[in-house]
């Protein structure tokens, strides 16, 4: 009798054997089939994001089903009446509020951390007599939003000139290449034909400016090389000594940002407190 039970009990092992090998082919399978699923996705992701990269346009359509809908985005002959020219890079538009010219950086008229610069009247007048109460065409690129809250735009007049281009061209302004969008190459060109040419900013090689800012009486920063190659800055009578070559550029940022942003006294403290020392006239 005890034959069949060794017998029967060898079957019943070779069956839950053969079950669990099946089990385990379905297994297998299924995450084979889910892996091929997941890299599929993969291939259509890089494909997306490839032509994303390649294509400008491609990548307009594609936010347009992904990003918020913004007014006049889908009318692309729309016109929209501008109120008001803040200044050379920055208008307020009917429906829209305040906007932020794409790829275009014009010297500063109103920056709250920064003197009036030169040529900033120039550049806010000439867009004044470009768009003042007229009507202009809009389209949008990657970025919708800046950090202040303006909506970042192309500017297109009337007479379908892009408002954008022609103060690069006429050097009012030039290309502000921090952020990338999709005329960056051609508005680093057209500031380049401007600088060839010698046209507004570029005028005179640079001098004009120079000279702007010395007539402003603008007490200098004054820089001293020390030995050790270190280096060293004089604002009137404060000094900041043994800077590295790498630490130069930091601090002058830093001076620029808080002579424009503090009070006389304000300053000194600031500049004490960061390792400024205070020097006899």
């Amino acid at each position: 009798m005890s034959a069949p039970v060794a017998q029967l009990d060898r079957a019943t092992d070779s069956g839950s054997v053969g079950r669990a090998f099946e089990s385990r082919q379905a297994y297998f399978l299924k995450m084979f089939l889910k892996a091929r699923f997941l890299l599929k996705k993969q291939i259509i992701f890089f494909v997306v994001f490839s032509l994303w990269l390649l294509s400008p346009n491609f990548s307009v359509l594609l936010e347009a089903k992904t990003l918020p809908v913004f007014p006049g985005q889908n009318s692309a002959g729309k016109f929209y009446r501008v109120l008001r020219v803040v200044d050379g890079d920055t208008l307020e538009i009917e429906s829209i509020g305040e906007v932020r010219l794409i790829g275009v950086d014009t010297p500063e008229l109103y920056h709250p951390l920064k003197p009036v610069q030169f040529y900033a009247r120039e550049a806010s007048e000439f867009v004044r007599n470009l768009v003042a109460n007229s009507r202009v065409r809009i389209e949008y690129d990657r970025e919708k939003i800046d950090k202040y809250g303006r909506t970042l735009v192309y500017v297109y007049l009337e007479d379908g000139r892009s408002l954008n281009e022609e103060i690069i061209r006429q050097g009012y302004g030039f290309a502000y290449t921090r952020f990338p969008f999709r005329n960056l190459i051609k508005y680093k060109k057209l500031e380049a034909e401007a600088e060839a040419k010698g046209l507004g900013l570029w005028a005179n090689r640079g001098l004009d400016e120079f000279r702007w800012i010395l007539a402003q009486k603008t007490v200098p920063y004054e820089i001293y090389e020390l030995a050790n190659n270190l280096w060293a800055i004089r604002y009137k009578n404060y000094v900041r000594l043994r800077l590295k070559t790498e630490e130069l550029e930091k601090e002058l940022l830093n001076l620029r940002q808080w002579t424009n942003e503090f009070s006389d006294r304000d300053l000194e403290k600031i500049l004490l407190e960061n390792g400024w020392l205070r020097v006899s006239q």
